[in-house]
């Protein structure tokens, strides 16, 4: 198969991405797919959010810890010099922690969102975590780096990049060693998000159930009892009452002893005025509907840093020009796995397994803006390199190649990485300083 010209890849992504009919195709796109979005948005991402509430409480993790719960921007108009060079939008991080104070102190957090005669129980032993660069010395206990931030993002990172269960269940089990040095059970996170999951379309549960989407569920007692798939591969009827049986209650038959707390029938959590929704559910709500009414401003991250002239003509676009660069890196990368894979693995879908094992190798921990990717960021590099091979071992790939291909990319990987993300922002960086410059 004949290689790509690189000017032809240069036009293909000018006239996809940034020219000024991809960007008015992008904007009428993201009109039309506007509810569809609002859907996804409050089907998909509000049980992610409670799911990593319930498990702050029962790990002791601050909700302004977790990604994405902590995770929002807003959209600020360019002024006249940054327009100049082509800056059509600014994105700043929305500051949660300023908005919702008892995001960051479990006191606080618990005070304001539980019902008095239930604080104190919860409060125990609640002061015992400490958080780097937070904690004076010696004024807690330290998780081990990498399975917190296992916990407090990476596994959420992996749901959205193994969506089918069965795989996430094993990219899960790779790094269950890492969670039980905090003594978290890849079970217990898998089990806590698919109860949310299953519970929002198979019942209707204040604070996760959609209207139209979410049913009225079978009812044993005065409990609702609905379906769910279990880490194990089983189909269990679990039984509960309220939204936080399901976050951090224990059920029978499916959350071990001491993963979960024994909990009333009626919900613990703390109404203000005995009828609105309590802080954390309204921030919630705020937040899903500020990522639901921020899609259209897509159009102007993907076209951002690109001036009028740039949009006409690909060959003065300097963001065509860094995909280029990083494209060609890529391929350099690619055609060196090429040459080392042994005679008996070299088939097309072998070879493309291996390329893609090396740039994972390369990218995962060179990540400029992409919630998630911490963790591997944290590790060192035996810790890394070993959860890399056992990884790809696990996809069916031959060890001893991983390990040839690993030792001989040493010498460069790490000066590559550093290449790539000085790439991925030079033209951010170039025209902000510009912009300031006028």
């Amino acid at each position: 198969m004949r290689e790509r010209r690189i000017s032809d890849i240069k036009k293909k992504y000018h006239a996809k991405t940034l020219s000024d009919s991809a960007i008015s195709l992008t904007f009428q796109r993201l009109l039309d797919i506007d509810p569809y979005f609002a859907e996804y948005v409050w089907l998909y991402l509000s049980p992610f959010d409670l799911s990593q509430l319930g498990l702050g409480l029962l790990y002791n993790i601050l909700p302004i810890d977790y990604e994405p719960y902590n995770i929002g921007f807003e959209f600020e108009l360019p002024n006249f010099d940054e327009l100049l060079q082509g800056i059509w939008g600014k994105f700043k991080p929305i500051h949660f922690e300023r908005l919702y104070m008892w995001m960051t102190d479990f006191k606080e957090y618990i005070i304001e969102n539980f019902k008095e005669e239930f604080q104190e129980d919860l409060l125990i032993g609640r002061g015992e975590k400490a958080i780097y660069g937070i904690t004076p010395y010696a004024r807690g206990l330290y998780d081990p780096i990498v399975a917190r931030e296992f916990l407090r993002a990476t596994f959420h990172r992996l749901r959205l990049l193994r969506k089918p269960d069965e795989s996430w269940i094993k990219t899960m089990e790779q790094i269950a060693d890492y969670l039980e040095m905090i003594e978290v059970t890849d079970d217990n996170i898998f089990n806590r998000l698919m109860m949310l999951f299953s519970a929002q379309s198979q019942a209707f549960v204040l604070g996760l159930g959609v209207l139209g989407k979410s049913r009225l569920s079978d009812v044993e007692g005065d409990l609702a009892k609905i379906p769910f798939m279990d880490a194990q591969r089983n189909i269990l009827d679990i039984k509960f009452s309220t939204l936080d049986h399901l976050q951090f209650g224990f059920i029978l038959g499916v959350t071990p002893l001491g993963y979960g707390l024994l909990l009333p029938k009626k919900s613990i959590y703390k109404l203000i005025d005995d009828k609105k929704n309590p802080p954390f559910l309204k921030a919630l709500i705020e937040k899903m509907n500020i990522i639901k009414n921020s899609l259209i401003l897509t159009t102007f991250a993907y076209s951002n840093y690109n001036k009028p002239e740039e949009m006409i003509n690909p060959h003065k676009s300097d963001r065509t020009n860094q995909y280029a660069l990083l494209h060609q890196q890529r391929r350099i990368v690619e055609k060196w796995v090429e040459t080392r894979i042994p005679p008996e693995e070299s088939n097309p879908i072998r070879i493309r397994q291996y390329k893609n094992a090396v740039l994972q190798l390369i990218s995962w921990r060179a990540k400029r803006h992409r919630w998630g990717f911490k963790a591997w960021k944290t590790m060192t590099e035996d810790q890394f390199k070993e959860w890399w091979l056992n990884h790809w071992e696990a996809q069916g790939l031959n060890r001893q190649t991983l390990l040839n291909l690993y030792g001989g990319m040493r010498l460069w990987l790490q000066r590559l990485q550093e290449e790539k993300v000085r790439l991925g922002k030079r033209v951010k960086l170039r025209r902000l300083r510009l912009a300031l410059s006028l």
